[in-house]
């Protein structure tokens, strides 16, 4: 029988001088995923993935980024991935959270935990980089000369019509408050988004051992691999069926990734320390995901111009 789906619990965290909101679901017990947003959200947008993920028995903690969903912003001198990944270890410090946790990031997400686990890979288990910054398409393409607020309308202007309806009016709820309280820290990590290169600390996490699973949406128009690309072009990744708010518009299929991912990252952990691989019942490890959702999986290199293969 599966677990009845709990409802997140929010509470305000004091994190050095500032205070960070906190969506905290599930088993306070088990194994701690960290999940962290996309640019102008917050976690509500993913709600009804992340309770799938704790019926599913995931112990999720999601904070609000700074700057956003009601979390204190950063320094305007200060908007940069290291600081936002610092703010978000001392947070793990702060809740007493002892053991590394498996690190999932969507977009500006995925950057703010790739750089977490550079910085503190101590506190990061596995690696899951869902449609992220790192890129830098801006420097290709000129979106950073365009307006941020355009960017951001692309965000919703890009769903599908029938995705309108299920996360448009989240995702607007969500926006325009972050907007009107903080615009120019909105504008400046918009442009920290478009911009920032994380393809060499790609690499270099992929060469420590470190299990990294790359997850992108094919019909993404708001953030292509770019740079990334050079990495995860070499690497099994999943490409699967969707845009770039596809997790938000599709949560069983975001909760069954993720839950695959972390079955997944588990095991190559206890591999390398040489213990017994047990598989848990009903765990899928040829795919992360239902094989008609499944777009490809292997990134096209930079420039290749070949299209995501489908299977």
């Amino acid at each position: 029988m599966s677990r009845a789906v709990a409802q997140p619990r929010w509470r305000d965290v004091l994190v050095d001088d500032a205070v960070m909101r906190v969506m905290e679901a599930g088993d306070p017990d088990a194994d701690p995923l960290l999940f962290l947003h996309g640019w102008g959200l917050s976690p509500r947008c993913y709600a009804d993935g992340i309770c799938r993920l704790t019926a599913g028995g995931v112990r999720v903690i999601a904070p609000c980024l700074p700057g956003f969903g009601g979390s204190d912003g950063p320094p305007l001198s200060g908007i940069d991935l290291p600081a936002y990944a610092h703010r978000v270890g001392r947070l793990l410090d702060v809740l007493g959270v002892e053991r590394p946790v498996f690190v999932a990031g969507h977009s500006f997400g995925g950057g703010v935990g790739l750089q977490l686990a550079t910085e503190r890979p101590e506190r990061v288990r596995s690696l899951t980089l869902i449609n992220s910054v790192g890129g830098a398409p801006g420097r290709r393409t000129g979106l950073v000369d365009a307006s941020w607020l355009r960017w951001a309308l692309g965000a919703v202007t890009e769903l599908a019509p029938r995705e309108v309806l299920r996360a448009a009016p989240a995702m607007l709820r969500e926006f325009v408050p972050n907007a009107l309280r903080k615009p120019v820290t909105l504008a400046l990590s918009a442009r920290l988004a478009l911009t920032v290169s994380l393809a060499g600390q790609a690499a270099d996490l992929v060469g420590s051992g470190m299990p990294v699973l790359f997850v992108w949406g094919d019909a993404d128009r708001l953030i292509a691999p770019g740079e990334l690309g050079s990495v995860t072009g070499s690497l099994p990744a999943e490409v699967v069926r969707g845009r770039h708010g596809w997790l938000m518009t599709q949560p069983e299929e975001f909760a069954a990734l993720l839950r695959n991912a972390l079955v997944v990252h588990a095991m190559l952990e206890r591999q390398r320390r040489g213990q017994a691989v047990v598989l848990p019942p009903g765990a899928v490890l040829a795919d992360l995901l239902p094989r008609e959702r499944r777009a490809a999986t292997r990134i096209p290199p930079p420039g290749s111009g070949r299209a995501a293969r489908s299977v």
